[in-house]
């Protein structure tokens, strides 16, 4: 068993009524402070962002775990993660979805095929400890 720790940390700043507040607060992990705030806003990061986030770094470890152990040579891997928030029958919002699309570039004269990418990228969603935590619809679409 291991833990992780994250904490978050927020103050007043201006009015705090029913009407509305600053939602602007900052988390901190493994001694870095990240700045957040509400969904929709420009200028930090939002709890649905790290979320995605969270779900492809672990994905893209695992991919790449993967491709070590069949001696590939993987020289880039960019993704950009979309988490998508539905309303669910009891009225609650959730994080339904999350879309993840990978995109891994290869090095060297050994180069998997489209369908052993797709065959690791199950794999990787198979074995991302993230993943398994959610019930949210992960969505894999590599990009070739």
């Amino acid at each position: 068993m291991s833990e992780h720790i994250a904490s978050v940390s927020w103050h007043k700043q201006g009015t705090f009524s029913h009407e509305g507040f600053d939602r602007s607060h900052h988390a901190k992990a493994s001694g870095h402070d990240i700045p957040m705030a509400g969904a929709n806003t420009q200028d930090y990061v939002d709890p649905e962002q790290m979320l995605a986030a969270s779900l492809a770094s672990c994905h893209m470890q695992t991919f790449l775990a993967l491709a070590a152990k069949k001696r590939l040579q993987v020289e880039q891997y960019d993704d950009t993660a979309t988490a998508k928030v539905e309303t669910n029958d009891d009225g609650k919002q959730y994080v339904s979805e999350v879309r993840l699309t990978p995109k891994a570039v290869f090095a060297g004269e050994k180069q998997p095929s489209q369908e052993e990418i797709e065959k690791m990228h199950h794999k990787a969603h198979q074995h991302c400890f993230v993943s398994n935590s959610l019930i949210s619809q992960t969505i894999i679409d590599p990009v070739f």
